[in-house]
């Protein structure tokens, strides 16, 4: 069970993940970027970086980020994720239960399902790669965390 709570978590619920290191250390990188842009009050940055050392999720970073452009994913996106990811996981499973029930009377088949399985996790892949980028973004090259 964790072992699928650990695959299906980011996609299910994107914004329920804990914050790595590396997240905090991104996110703090984009606070300097955008207080040495004038963005925000040396107060202000201060206070953003206090609220990241107490932040546990990943969620939780929009409050700490808030005003910063592109430094956390549109609400948008991340809902796309998880209403695209509980679709595509409910296709798979219904799809797989009926072709096992099809095979017990005696009508297996080449395993259609997975033509719209592979499909739909195409989609659910470009949310999740989108989703995560925002996270990625300066893990790449600090400069990029504007």
């Amino acid at each position: 069970m964790n072992t699928l709570n650990a695959t299906l978590g980011p996609l299910v619920s994107p914004d329920e993940l804990e914050l790595s290191h590396t997240d905090k250390q991104v996110a703090h990188v984009k606070i300097e970027s955008a207080a040495r842009q004038g963005i925000l009050s040396a107060q202000q940055a201060a206070d953003r970086h206090r609220l990241l050392n107490a932040s546990h999720q990943r969620g939780e970073l929009r409050e700490v980020l808030a005003g910063l452009h592109d430094a956390v994913p549109p609400t948008g996106l991340t809902l796309a994720l998880r209403i695209a990811a509980v679709g595509w996981l409910a296709v798979c499973v219904i799809q797989f239960v009926i072709w096992v029930v099809l095979a017990a009377f005696g009508h297996l088949d080449w395993p259609w399902w997975l033509w719209s399985d592979v499909g739909l996790g195409l989609a659910v892949g470009v949310l999740w790669w989108s989703n995560e980028s925002y996270h990625r973004k300066s893990r790449l090259d600090p400069r990029t965390a504007r």
